[in-house]
Order: structure tokens, then C-alpha cells, then sequence
């Protein structure tokens, strides 16, 4: 559908729009919203507190999409010395997972952000130590 428009087929479209990646792969730009809505989980009041294992794991699988929301999972190299000064730089960071490489002295970083990662932050972990700083996007998390 995010296509008729490019090719002359539609001036607009209507469309459900989540986050807008494909409207901007599309060259298009949302200009009016209709209608906002959310997607929420029904039950008969008697049954509310619904146990049952087939729901259990749709309620998991989403709050696993909304929970990765706002995460980051982010890599970097740096110098056995600076470990802990950047370890305390990662926003909302359990337990980074430290992987040592072949350089000596050398080890990466990988870390689960539950917070948003700023370009502050990437500048100060640059400037504590740290190189080859990758910021990927979550998906989905599983606790």
C-alpha cells in the first residue's frame, strides 16, 4: 500500500503506523492521525486472574516487545583498566557480559540497556576508554 502513492496510484493513504519506519522507507510522511489506539488483554470479571498457561505466555511475549522498547543492546572494546569506570557509564545495565580478545589487555563489552542511550553517553564512554561503540536496537526481551 506504501507504494501507490510513489507510483501515482494514490495522492494519500490511510495506514496503522507503529513507528513509522516504513512510512520513511516509503518517502512518506504522516500528516493526520485519525485515530490512536492500544491493544489490551479482556477478561470475564469472574476471571480475571486468568492462569492458564496458553495466556500466561501471550501476556510474557508482550510485555517481552514493550520491555525492549525503549532498551539498547550495546557493544564496545576497550582496556581491562577501564572495565569498571564504563561499566558504570551503561544506563540501566545489569550484569555486562566482559569477553576478553586476542589483543592482551583488550576485552569487549556487551550490554543489555534497559534506559536510553544518549550520544552523551556514547561520548563519555568514548572518552573513558572506550572504542568501536555499536548501539543496536531490541527487539524483544525475555526475563
Amino acid at each position: 500500500m506504501e507504494l501507490t502513492p510513489y507510483i501515482g496510484i494514490a495522492d494519500c493513504i490511510c495506514d496503522l503506523v507503529s513507528s513509522g519506519a516504513t512510512l520513511e522507507a516509503n518517502n512518506l510522511i504522516q500528516f493526520k492521525t485519525l485515530m490512536t489506539s492500544e491493544a489490551v488483554l479482556i477478561a470475564n470479571e469472574r476471571r480475571k486472574n486468568i492462569q492458564e498457561p496458553k495466556v500466561l505466555s501471550l501476556v510474557k511475549r508482550f510485555e517481552g516487545v514493550i520491555n525492549a522498547a525503549e532498551s539498547k543492546y550495546v557493544m564496545l572494546n576497550a582496556e581491562e583498566k577501564s572495565i569498571n569506570r564504563i561499566c558504570k557509564l551503561l544506563p540501566g545495565a545489569d550484569s555486562p557480559t566482559i569477553i576478553p580478545l586476542q589483543e592482551k589487555g583488550k576485552v569487549a563489552i556487551h550490554a543489555l540497556c534497559t534506559e536510553p542511550v544518549f550520544w552523551e553517553t556514547m561520548e563519555n564512554l568514548k572518552i573513558s576508554g572506550a572504542s568501536s561503540i555499536l548501539v543496536m536496537p531490541v527487539e524483544k526481551i525475555l526475563y
